[in-house]
């Protein structure tokens, strides 16, 4: 009769270990804030470094803030990004 509990025990301890790590892992997500988010030293938002989409609407928001009393935009080393298989989007 005791020899069962040993064969319960294991899957349910699994099981709780399981739902444990489903519960914490990986949250947090912020990939919305890191993609906003400026590179270091510059007014370049991550996204337009990592991908041609990215870089095409950082280019298409400074063209749209356009103005003649704004300060000067801060693009340090900054390297937009590029695609060779992207299709070109108008500005």
């Amino acid at each position: 009769m005791n020899h069962a509990l040993p064969y319960l025990r294991t899957p349910a301890l699994l099981l709780a270990a399981g739902l444990l790590l489903a519960a914490c892992g990986g949250g947090g997500g912020g990939s919305a804030t890191d993609a906003t988010a400026l590179l270091p030293g510059t007014e370049v938002p991550g996204s337009a470094t990592t991908s041609s989409d990215g870089a095409t609407d950082f280019a298409t928001s400074v063209v749209n803030a356009n103005s003649e009393t704004a300060e000067p935009l801060v693009l340090g080393d900054a390297a937009l990004a590029t695609s060779e298989t992207d299709e070109p989007r108008p500005l």
